[in-house]
């Protein structure tokens, strides 16, 4: 199975359902309940295809989104079998009974209660059983180690959206260093004169050069002004800055 990325589900919301999950089935199966959780993916529409199945699915309504609950028949009759005390090697090849089915929409429903980091339940919300699930964005799953082996797959209606945030501010860079470059323009030469141009030739700087001075850091234009000498100096007096459109 090939899931396409990973989810923007915050991974420890997932972990806060895993040990509200694990602590409720303890409950219920009166023993220590060992699970791992496997991260938030998104599937392919291929690997909803197999996630899905001929699975039993639980879809619970939320403030913020949708959730459900997605489980292969045969791990909903290890479940079930585990709260009736039966051997962790007993067969789950086999149907579910009618009490067995409420059983499970029992423990459903508790599970449920334990969704609200995912999609905003606030309050007990029963579980409702459905045949198809269409929709769904994100998805992970419980794997039950002990005392039976299970999978709980947990969907969720959407994938949160992550927030764009400034890495940085002007303060952080305040004090990093850029070499500036004042540089003017010089009359044109012609092809002649550059070929002839050698150590010890003289190119004329008009005195209009001068006003038509540019300021650069790392070839970006940040100003135009006039170069020229102060107190015995060089130095550039800034006339106007370049705007964005500009400097493009």
């Amino acid at each position: 199975m090939r899931f396409a990325t990973r989810s923007a589900l915050p991974i420890n919301a997932a972990c806060v359902v895993a040990n509200g999950v694990r602590e409720m089935l303890a409950s219920v199966l009166g023993t220590t309940v060992t699970l791992r959780l496997i991260e938030p993916l998104i599937p392919t529409p291929e690997a909803w295809q197999v996630v899905l199945g001929d699975a039993l699915i639980y879809r619970v309504a939320g403030s913020i989104a949708d959730a459900a609950l997605v489980m292969a028949r045969r791990d909903a009759v290890a479940l079930v079998g585990a709260a009736f005390g039966e051997p962790a090697a007993a067969s789950t090849a086999r149907a579910l009974s009618a009490v067995e089915h409420d059983v499970l929409d029992r423990m459903v429903d508790e599970i449920a209660v334990n969704l609200g980091p995912l999609c905003g339940i606030a309050e007990r919300h029963r579980a409702r059983r459905i045949e198809r699930l269409e929709g769904f964005e994100t998805f992970f799953e419980l794997i039950i180690d002990s005392p039976v082996q299970a999978r709980i797959g947990i969907a969720v209606s959407r994938d949160p959206v992550t927030e764009t945030r400034g890495a940085f501010s002007t303060s952080h860079l305040a004090r990093v260093g850029l070499r500036a470059t004042a540089a003017l323009p010089l009359e044109s030469l012609n092809a002649a004169e550059i070929l002839e141009l050698k150590p010890g030739a003289l190119v004329r700087i008009r005195a209009a050069d001068f006003a038509r001075c540019r300021l650069t850091i790392h070839g970006r234009p940040l100003a135009s002004g006039t170069c020229g000498t102060r107190n015995g100096r060089y130095a550039f007096a800034l006339r106007s800055p370049y705007d964005s459109a500009s400097r493009a």
